[in-house]
C-alpha cells in the first residue's frame, strides 16, 4: 500500500512538471514569434524611411512651456493642418502636367503616391523635457523636399484671384495732399480717405493708389530712382526672385547658404541699398561698380528716396515688388538682418504651393492682437506714442477689435513681417498696395496695419493669407547677428 502510494505520487509528480515545461515551452515558442514579427516590421519601417524625401530639421525645437497663453496653445495646433485657403488648385497642375496630359494610370514620377503628399507622414515632434527646454523663441523642425522636386510641384497656371482680374495704378505728375489728410507722401499720392474707401471695395477692374505716383515707370523719375543700366533688368521674366534692402546702413548684406545650383542659376537676389549704405560696400566689401554684386546678390542702387526714415523707405520694395518687377511669378522677402538658409524653391512649395496658398507670412511668436503689439511698440520707443495711439484709435472707429479664439480659423493679427513668400496676382497685388498706402499714412510699423488691410479684403471676397508659426519661418532664415542659430540636418 505505501508503495502504491508512493509510484502514485511519483506519476502525479511527474505529469505536473511536464504539463508546467510543457507551457513554458509554448510561452516561449509564442514569445520568438513575437520577437520576429517586431524585428521585421521594425526592419520594414527603417527601409521606408531611408526611401523617404529629404527632410531638413532643426535640431531645436518650439518651446512648449508655461508660458503659453491659452490662444498660443491652441495656434500650436494648427501646425500640422492645411491652410484654410477655400481656392484650391487642382493639385496635380504642376509644372506642364495636369488635366488631359494627366495619364493616372501613370502618375509622374516626382509623385510617390497619386493621393498623398511625400510630407504627408511627418509629424512634430513632442518637446523636450524640461530641464532641456532653451528659454526664448526658437526653430522648430520643417518637412521640404529636395529642391528639384520643389520645383516640380510649382502649379501649371496661377492662382485664380477672386473677382479682381485687372488692377491698375494712379499716376499723378503733381499729387496735392487733400485738406482731410493727416498723413501720406508725395510719393503715395496722397490718398484722400475717399480713395482709401473705394481701395477696399474690390471689383473685377480697379485703379488704386499703390506709390510711384509720378514718372513713366517705378523706379524712372518717381522718387526711388534707380539707375538706367539695371532699371531694364527690372522688366525681365523670371518664375521667381529674392529680394531685400539695406537703407541707412543698418544691416549687413547676409549671404545665403544650402542654395541648390538650380537656383543660383535660375532665381536672381535683388538687394536695394540707399546712397549711404551703397558707399559704405564700397569701402567695406568685394563690392565694385563694375560687377554690382556681393556674392549672389545682386546690388540695385536707390536715388531720391522718398521718405527720411530709413525704415519706411525698406516698406518700398518690400510691399511694392510687383511694382518694381512687373513680370515675376512669385517672389521671396527677406529682410537683410536675415540670412537664407533653405533653397527658394523648397520655400516656395511648402508655404504656397502645398497649402493651396498665394500669400505666406509668419505670424509673431508671442503676439495676436493688435492692440498688444501696439502697447508693445510704444513700451519700446519704435515709434512715437502719439502715432501709435491715432493709428490705433482709427482702427478702433472702423471696427478692429482683440483677437479672440473667435476669429479662427484667422489664426493671428500680428505678422512676423520679416519674410513674406507670394504670388503676383491681382488680389495679393491690391493686398500689398493697400497695406503699403497704410503704412504710408500711418505709422512704418506694418505690424499694426497688416489685420486692418487683410480683413477689409476678406469682407468683400473669399480670400486667405496662409499664417504659418514663426519657428517655421526660423527654420529657413537666421539673424546672424543674435546668439540663434539653425543646425539643419538632410536624411
Amino acid at each position: 500500500m505505501l508503495t502504491s502510494n508512493s509510484k502514485e505520487k511519483e506519476r502525479s509528480l511527474s505529469f505536473l512538471c511536464c504539463w508546467y515545461l510543457g507551457r513554458r515551452r509554448v510561452a516561449m515558442l509564442l514569445l520568438l514569434s513575437l520577437a520576429f514579427v517586431v524585428f521585421v516590421l521594425g526592419s520594414y519601417t527603417i527601409n521606408k524611411e531611408s526611401n523617404s524625401p529629404n527632410i531638413h530639421q532643426s535640431i531645436e525645437t518650439m518651446d512648449f512651456g508655461s508660458n503659453q497663453t491659452p490662444i498660443s496653445r491652441e495656434l500650436t495646433s494648427f501646425y500640422t493642418k492645411e491652410s484654410d485657403n477655400d481656392h484650391v488648385r487642382d493639385p496635380f497642375l504642376w509644372n506642364g502636367i495636369g488635366g488631359s496630359d494627366v495619364d493616372v494610370n501613370h502618375p509622374p514620377p516626382f509623385l510617390p503616391s497619386w493621393h498623398h503628399h511625400p510630407c504627408d507622414s511627418f509629424s512634430f515632434p513632442p518637446p523636450p523635457p524640461p530641464g532641456m527646454r532653451r528659454p526664448g523663441p526658437r526653430p522648430c523642425p520643417v518637412c521640404y523636399l529636395p529642391p528639384e522636386e520643389a520645383l516640380a510641384h510649382m502649379p501649371k497656371y496661377p492662382f485664380e484671384s477672386p473677382l479682381l482680374k485687372n488692377l491698375t495704378y494712379i499716376r499723378e505728375e503733381s499729387p496735392v495732399k487733400p485738406e482731410e489728410s493727416e498723413g501720406g507722401s508725395e510719393f503715395g499720392g496722397y490718398p484722400s480717405l475717399e480713395h482709401r474707401t473705394n481701395s477696399f471695395d474690390i471689383k473685377e477692374s480697379m485703379t488704386v493708389h499703390c506709390g510711384f505716383i509720378k514718372g513713366t515707370k517705378p523706379g524712372h523719375q518717381t522718387g526711388f530712382d534707380i539707375d538706367e543700366d539695371i532699371l531694364h533688368e527690372l522688366d525681365q521674366s523670371h518664375d521667381v526672385i529674392v529680394a531685400s534692402a539695406i537703407f541707412g546702413k543698418y544691416d549687413i548684406i547676409q549671404e545665403p547658404v544650402n542654395i541648390s545650383e538650380m537656383a543660383r542659376k535660375n532665381i536672381p537676389f535683388y538687394m536695394f541699398v540707399d546712397e549711404e549704405t551703397h558707399l559704405y560696400l564700397k569701402n567695406t566689401s568685394s563690392y565694385t561698380d563694375d560687377n554690382k554684386r556681393v556674392g549672389l546678390w545682386r546690388i540695385i542702387v536707390v536715388h531720391n528716396v522718398p521718405y527720411t526714415d530709413a525704415r519706411r523707405n525698406g516698406k518700398v520694395p518690400k510691399l511694392l515688388l510687383h511694382r518694381l518687377f512687373p513680370n515675376v511669378r512669385y517672389s521671396i522677402w527677406v529682410d537683410a538682418k536675415l540670412q537664407l538658409v533653405v533653397d527658394p524653391y523648397q520655400i516656395l512649395e511648402r508655404f504656397l504651393w502645398r497649402t493651396n496658398s498665394s500669400f505666406a507670412i509668419s505670424r509673431h511668436y508671442r503676439r495676436f492682437d493688435v492692440f498688444v503689439e501696439a502697447e508693445a511698440n510704444k513700451a519700446a520707443r519704435k515709434y512715437d506714442n502719439a502715432s501709435i495711439d491715432y493709428q490705433v484709435e482709427f482702427y478702433k472707429k472702423e471696427g478692429l477689435t482683440p483677437y479672440t479664439e473667435a476669429k479662427l480659423p484667422i489664426t493671428s493679427d500680428v505678422p512676423e513681417g520679416c519674410t513674406i513668400i507670394r504670388e503676383h496676382i491681382p488680389i495679393t497685388n491690391l493686398f500689398t498696395c493697400v497695406w503699403f498706402n497704410e503704412v504710408d499714412r500711418f505709422t512704418s510699423r506694418d505690424q499694426l496695419s497688416f489685420a486692418i488691410a487683410r480683413d477689409k479684403i476678406r469682407e468683400k471676397v473669399d480670400w486667405s493669407i496662409n499664417m504659418f508659426l514663426d519657428c517655421e519661418r526660423r527654420n529657413f532664415v537666421k539673424q546672424v547677428k543674435a546668439e540663434e542659430t539653425t543646425v539643419v540636418f538632410r536624411f
